[in-house]
């Protein structure tokens, strides 16, 4: 399963997370970002590859809001990380 749930909130916000990949022997995942708005597109969005510093493919977030996202970040992509670890199979 691609995206893997892992927290959705009060707000609409909802954090999921990609199956473990590898590129150049390096593990990690992705997180993706979806909260709903009132836009035609229907959600902001964004992905951020952990381990990893930035953000991409951001719609509708503002800057103070990937601020934000960012602490979510810290707090849940350690946890995502080792359970797509152990959906894989590999060594936690």
């Amino acid at each position: 399963m691609e995206h893997n749930p892992l927290v959705s909130f009060k707000d609409g916000l909802e954090i999921t997370y990609s199956d473990l990949k590898v590129e150049n022997d390096k593990e990690y995942i992705v997180l993706y970002f979806e909260k709903p708005n009132d836009k035609l597109s229907g959600f902001d969005s964004a992905k951020f590859v952990y381990p990893g510093e930035e953000f991409s493919e951001v719609q509708g977030f503002s800057k103070a809001d990937l601020d934000e996202l960012m602490v979510h970040v810290k707090k849940t992509a350690p946890l995502a990380l080792r359970f797509s670890k152990e959906d894989a199979g590999a060594t936690v």
